[in-house]
């Protein structure tokens, strides 16, 4: 069987449940330098994808690249479905969220410049993004976020938020959104920031107060701490003890962490990582309406809807290299024949030229119908061994 015939989408899927942070990150760059060619990589704070069109078989990519323990290797129906429920949100900490549908947006550009990206990944995921925003249209009521699962974490852990004090440190999309969500809780917000100019631009669009990046023994004054980096939290011995000392609860949503191992470790069951949102209790994030099942209906269409396209575009190729196939053999013969006859007249050349084109269309013309009929590939499959495509 060709090539063509075998390949299959195939996704290395990694996530927070099942692969600590630091593993997800060795993962992505073995991925993007040994992939980078022909893979579509989804990196998210959860999660590490590379999705690929290969023959190759999927247990062999995954030890090329060293998939850890606790990732899969997904081929087929599983894959195609996998990526459409991330797309949709359904497999998202917070179930149906908006960050997933940018950053798998992100993720298709990015593989569409730099060449890589194969024609079925690229409807795969176009149909995705299409049922995510379907998905999203049935939303009610207000979006939940993972910030807004951190405030969920620190409220349960410390209290209802109301007139207390919250710092976000970082000012980046989640560290806005962290910010906005314990405003509207009803606490009293103070965000920090590596440039002074963005801690400055959101307590301005949000009406927060500014607070030192390194906040010092003041620290001890916030009863919740968000944390959402782009890198390491710097922060002094003074601010680490006074933390500690304090009954404050800490999330850090930044992948890789941005606290100090040191704090992490010292605060005990007040830290709360970006990975073990993902473990948490799944209720916080349940959407309250009980739309999971009209979400997974969603799933079941559009993998059906792309499985279906996927065969009848492995039949249209087969006829097509069936009808090549019969072309150039035709041609060889034709040509076999001239030179046995080599005086033979034009107008007998174009007639038995046109009584094989007429002979080869009618053998062809079953086997051309049941490819179109073809539903489970079994025709595709016999056609392309009968004639060794």
């Amino acid at each position: 069987m060709s090539q063509a015939a075998s390949t299959a989408v195939i996704a290395l899927v990694t996530h927070a449940r099942y692969v600590p942070a630091e593993q997800r990150g060795r993962f992505v760059d073995r991925v993007r330098e040994g992939l980078s060619d022909r893979a579509l990589v989804i990196d998210t704070c959860h999660r590490v994808e590379a999705y690929l069109v290969s023959a190759d078989d999927p247990e062999r990519l995954a030890a090329a690249v060293s998939l850890p323990s606790g990732g899969s290797a997904l081929i087929g129906e599983p894959a195609i479905r996998h990526a459409i429920g991330v797309a949709v949100g359904r497999d998202s900490v917070v179930v149906g969220e908006d960050q997933i549908l940018h950053q798998i947006r992100v993720a298709v550009d990015a593989s569409r410049e730099s060449g890589a990206l194969d024609p079925t990944l690229e409807r795969l995921f176009g149909l995705a993004l299409r049922a995510g925003r379907r998905a999203r249209s049935w939303r009610q009521g207000p979006q939940r976020s993972l910030a807004d699962v951190a405030l969920s974490v620190i409220a349960r852990l410390g209290g209802p938020l109301p007139g207390r004090e919250v710092l976000v440190v970082g000012t980046g999309r989640m560290g806005q959104l962290a910010a906005r969500a314990a405003l509207g809780a009803g606490a009293s917000v103070s965000v920090a920031n590596r440039s002074a100019a963005g801690a400055q631009s959101v307590a301005t669009a949000t009406g927060a107060r500014i607070e030192a990046f390194d906040p010092g023994a003041g620290i001890a004054e916030f009863d919740g701490i968000v944390v959402a980096l782009g890198g390491p939290w710097p922060i002094a011995a003074t601010t680490i003890e006074a933390v500690t000392a304090s009954t404050t609860v800490l999330v850090d949503l930044s992948v890789p962490a941005a606290v100090p191992v040191v704090l992490a470790e010292a605060l005990g069951p007040r830290f709360v990582s970006a990975d073990a949102l993902a473990l948490d209790d799944a209720d916080l994030a349940a959407p309250p309406d009980g739309s999971r099942a009209r979400v997974d209906g969603l799933v079941d269409r559009a993998t059906a809807d792309f499985v279906d396209w996927l065969q009848r575009r492995g039949g249209r190729t087969t006829a097509e290299a069936l009808v090549s196939h019969a072309d150039r053999e035709r041609e060889a013969e034709l040509a076999a024949l001239w030179r046995l006859f080599p005086d033979l007249e034009p107008e007998a050349r174009e007639a038995i030229e046109g009584m094989t084109r007429h002979l080869a269309h009618r053998l062809l013309r079953e086997p051309l119908e049941r490819l179109g009929r073809d539903v489970d590939g079994r025709d595709e499959r016999a056609v392309r061994d009968l004639f060794a495509l």
